[in-house]
C-alpha cells in the first residue's frame, strides 16, 4: 500500500447513467416510510401517563450507561456465545452504516474522501466488519434454528429481520466480487474477503460479469432499503429504541421503587388499562430485543409458574400497537381490551402475582427495560380495585390492623429476647444504633434463634444499641411489593418515621435485607434518612476491628446463598463470606448460580404470604443448593431461612441437613452459648 496515487473508489459502475436519481427516489421512499413507522410508534408512547421521576437528570451517568450498555454491549456478553454474536452484527452494522455514509457524502458534496491510502484502509476495515456482520447473522440464525436456548422465539418476526440483514451482507460482497472480477483494480487485495472469491467467477466474460453486476447491484439496493425501510416495524427497532431505554433508565438506587407522589389525589396509582403505563415503560417495550434472558433467569418461570417477564413486555408492546409489529399474541387476543381487560386478560393475574421481585429479570435485560415497575405498577392497579388473591389480602390487613403480617400482637415483639438482657429504648433513651429486628425475627419461632444470635454478637462486642421492642413495626416492604402503596406511604413510613424521630435514631442495624434494603433506598425518597447497615456487614466490621474473635472450629462446609435483596440489589456479596471465612473450620462451597445470578429462594414481594401455580421455587433453589455436596445452607436472610426449612422438612432431611444465618455460625465460634436451652 505504498503506492496510492490515483488510488480511490468509482462510485455507480456499471449501472446506467440514471440509477442515482432512482437511488434517491427509492431512498426518499424508504424515509417517508420509516418515519410514518416512527411517528406512529411516538404517537403511542405520547398515550401514556406522564413519568413519576426525572428521566433526564444525571447525563453523565446516563452517558456513560448509554456508552457501557449500549456501545461496549457490557449486558449483552454475560452469555459469551450470543454476545459474540451480537457483538459481531452490532459492529459489523455499525461500520457499514458508516462506511455508505462517507460514500454518500463523498458523492452528494463532492468532498473527496475516499482516495489514496484512506481508501485502502477502508477497504480493508469494510471487508472484515462486512465478514463480521454476514458471519454473525448466519451464527445467531443457526443458534437459533439447531441450538436454542430456552427463551429463544424463532417465529417468521425473529428470523426475518436476521435473515434481511445477512442478506444485505452477502449481497454486498457479491457486486464487489464481481465488480473486481471485471475491472481488476489496484486496490483489489485490499478488499481483501471479496478478492479471496473472485478466482471462483473470473473466467465468466467480461460482458456477462458486468450484466451480473448490474443485476446484483440493484438486488442489493434493494434488500437494503428494505431493511431500512422495515426498522421501524419490526424488532430491529431497538437500535433506535434500545438506545433510548438505557439512556432514560432510571436513576433510583437499584433496590427502590418508583414511589407515586401525592398518592392520595390519584384516583388509579397503578396500571389496568395499557395507557395506565407511562411513556418511558411504552418506549422500554419497544425496544425489547425479545432475547428472552429475562425469562431465562426468571425464578418463577423456571417453576412452571404462569410469569415470563419477556411476555409481559412483548404483549404490553403489541396492545400499545394494536398487534401490529409481529405480535407474540394469538390472533383474537388484543379484542376486547377496554376497562381492565388488559390486565386482567392479556397480563393475567396469574402471571402478575407470580413474581418475587427478585429483579433477575432486570439484571439481565441489556436494554434497561425496568420490569419490576411494570409488574408492581399492575399489581397496584389491581389493589385499586380490591382484585388481589384472598392470602394477600390477608396478609395486607393484617399489617394494617397489627402491624406485621403475621398478624401477632405488639407485645410478643420481645419475647425472642427472653434471658438476654437486651436495652431497650424506652428504658435507656440513648444509644448509638437501633437494632431493628423485624417482623419475620420478632414472630417466626426459627428466625427468634437469628435474632438472639444477633444481639449476643452485639452484646460481646460491646455495641452501644437498643431495640425498639413492642414500638417496633413492620416497614412496610411487603405491603409495597403487593402493590398497597397507600398503606406503605400513608401507614408504615410515618409511624416507622415518628419511632425514629422519638429517639433520634440515626444508625440502624437490620437483621433482614428486605428492611435494609427499603430503609436504605426507599425511606429516603420519602423524607425519612438513616444511616442503615445489614448485619453480614456489621459483623464483617466487628471482625476487620478486632472487637469480635471467632475461636471455636466449626468443622463443616455451608452451600451460601446469596439473597436477592442484599446481593443482586445492594451489592453486599464478599461481607457475608468474610464472616464465614472468618470463623475455623468452616469451608464456603458456592453454587452454579450466585452473587448477581443467584436463584431466588421464592418468598419475596409477598410470595411468602401466597399461594401460586407451579413447583415451588424454594424447592428448586434448595436442590441447586444441595448439588454442591454441602450438607448445610448458609443465609443472611429470614426468609431464605424460612423457605429453606421448608424444602428441608419437605425432603425429610431435618436429621441430616441443616440452615443457619451466617450470624448463628458466627454465634456458635464466639460464643456457643448464646442460645440457652428452652
Amino acid at each position: 500500500m505504498s503506492d496510492t496515487a490515483g488510488i480511490g473508489r468509482e462510485l455507480f459502475w456499471g449501472v446506467p447513467a440514471w440509477a442515482p436519481m432512482a437511488t434517491y427516489a427509492l431512498f426518499a421512499i424508504v424515509l417517508l416510510t420509516s418515519g410514518t413507522g416512527i411517528l406512529q410508534r411516538v404517537k403511542a408512547w405520547r398515550t401514556g401517563r406522564a413519568e413519576r421521576e426525572n428521566r433526564f437528570d444525571d447525563l453523565a451517568g446516563r452517558m456513560t450507561a448509554l456508552l457501557k450498555y449500549a456501545l461496549l454491549q457490557a449486558r449483552v456478553s454475560d452469555r459469551l456465545t450470543s454476545g459474540l454474536f451480537h457483538a459481531a452484527i452490532f459492529s459489523g452494522f455499525l461500520v457499514l452504516t458508516a462506511a455508505t455514509t462517507l460514500v454518500a457524502i463523498q458523492n452528494d458534496l463532492g468532498i473527496l474522501i475516499l482516495d489514496g491510502a484512506f481508501y485502502l484502509w477502508f477497504k480493508v476495515f469494510a471487508n472484515s466488519f462486512g465478514l463480521l456482520l454476514v458471519a454473525g447473522c448466519l451464527g445467531a440464525l443457526l443458534r437459533r434454528f439447531c441450538f436454542p436456548l430456552p427463551g429463544h422465539l424463532r417465529g417468521v418476526g425473529e428470523i426475518g429481520p436476521l435473515a434481511l440483514l445477512a442478506s444485505v451482507g452477502a449481497s454486498g460482497f457479491l457486486v464487489e466480487v464481481l465488480r473486481i472480477a471485471a475491472t481488476r483494480p489496484a486496490a483489489a487485495s485490499a478488499s481483501w474477503v471479496s478478492n479471496a472469491i473472485v478466482p471462483f467467477v473470473q473466467a465468466a466474460p467480461f460482458g456477462t460479469l458486468v450484466a451480473s453486476h448490474t443485476y446484483a447491484w440493484w438486488f442489493h439496493l434493494i434488500l437494503a432499503f428494505a431493511f431500512l425501510g422495515s426498522v421501524p416495524f419490526s424488532k430491529m427497532f431497538h437500535l433506535a429504541s434500545a438506545p433510548a431505554s438505557i439512556f432514560l433508565r432510571s436513576s433510583r438506587a437499584n433496590g427502590a421503587l418508583q414511589a407515586v407522589p401525592e398518592i392520595e389525589e390519584e384516583e388509579r396509582p397503578g396500571a389496568l388499562a395499557v395507557d395506565d403505563f407511562s411513556w418511558k415503560q411504552m418506549l422500554s417495550a419497544d425496544a425489547c430485543t425479545r432475547c428472552g434472558r429475562c425469562q431465562d433467569e426468571c425464578p418463577a418461570y423456571a417453576a412452571g409458574m404462569p410469569l415470563s417477564p419477556r411476555d409481559i413486555v412483548l404483549k404490553s408492546a403489541a396492545v400499545i400497537h394494536g398487534g401490529g409489529y409481529a405480535s407474540p399474541l394469538p390472533t383474537g387476543t388484543l379484542q376486547p381490551c377496554e376497562g381492565d381487560a388488559f390486565a386482567r386478560d392479556i397480563l393475567t393475574p396469574g402471571a402478575i402475582w407470580s413474581c418475587t421481585t427478585c429483579g433477575a429479570c432486570v439484571r439481565a435485560c441489556p436494554v434497561s427495560i425496568e420490569h419490576l415497575d411494570m409488574i408492581v405498577d399492575v399489581r397496584r392497579g389491581f389493589v385499586s380495585e380490591g382484585k388481589i388473591p384472598e392470602s394477600a389480602r390477608v396478609a395486607l390487613r393484617k399489617t394494617g390492623d397489627t402491624g406485621n403480617p403475621w398478624g401477632m400482637p405488639q407485645s410478643d415483639r420481645l419475647d425472642w429476647a427472653e434471658g438476654l438482657d437486651v436495652p431497650i429504648a424506652s428504658e435507656v433513651k440513648t444509644f448509638e444504633y437501633l437494632y431493628w429486628v423485624g417482623c419475620a425475627a420478632s414472630y417466626d419461632p426459627r428466625n427468634r434463634k437469628v435474632a438472639r444470635a444477633i444481639a449476643t454478637l452485639l452484646k460481646r462486642a460491646d455495641v452501644d444499641f437498643a431495640v425498639l421492642g413492642p414500638e417496633e413495626t413492620c416497614c412496610g416492604e411487603t405491603a409495597r411489593r403487593l402493590g398497597e402503596e397507600g398503606l406503605f406511604q400513608l401507614g408504615t413510613v410515618p409511624t416507622v418515621k415518628a419511632a425514629f424521630e422519638k429517639y433520634d435514631v440515626r444508625k440502624v442495624i437490620t437483621g433482614c435485607p428486605h428492611c435494609f434494603n427499603t430503609f436504605l433506598n426507599e425511606y429516603p425518597l420519602l423524607g425519612v434518612s438513616v444511616e442503615v447497615v445489614h448485619h453480614a456487614s456489621f459483623l464483617a466490621d466487628l471482625l476487620g476491628s478486632g472487637r469480635l474473635v471467632p475461636s471455636r472450629k466449626l468443622s463443616t462446609e455451608v452451600a451460601f446463598h446469596d439473597s436477592c435483596y442484599l446481593g443482586r440489589y445492594n451489592n453486599l456479596f464478599d461481607e457475608p463470606r468474610r464472616v464465614l471465612a472468618a470463623i475455623p473450620g468452616l469451608t464456603v462451597a458456592e453454587p452454579e448460580k450466585r452473587r448477581d445470578f443467584s436463584f431466588c429462594c421464592g418468598a419475596g414481594g409477598g410470595a411468602m404470604w401466597m399461594e401460586v401455580p407451579g413447583r415451588r421455587i424454594n424447592h428448586l433453589r434448595f436442590e441447586q443448593l444441595r448439588a454442591t455436596d454441602a450438607r448445610s445452607i448458609a443465609s443472611a436472610c429470614p426468609y431464605c431461612l424460612i423457605m429453606f426449612d421448608d424444602a428441608v422438612k419437605f425432603h425429610d432431611l431435618g436429621e441430616t441437613f441443616e440452615t443457619r444465618d451466617i450470624a448463628e455460625y458466627m454465634a456458635d465460634s464466639v460464643e456457643p452459648d448464646y442460645a440457652p436451652k428452652k
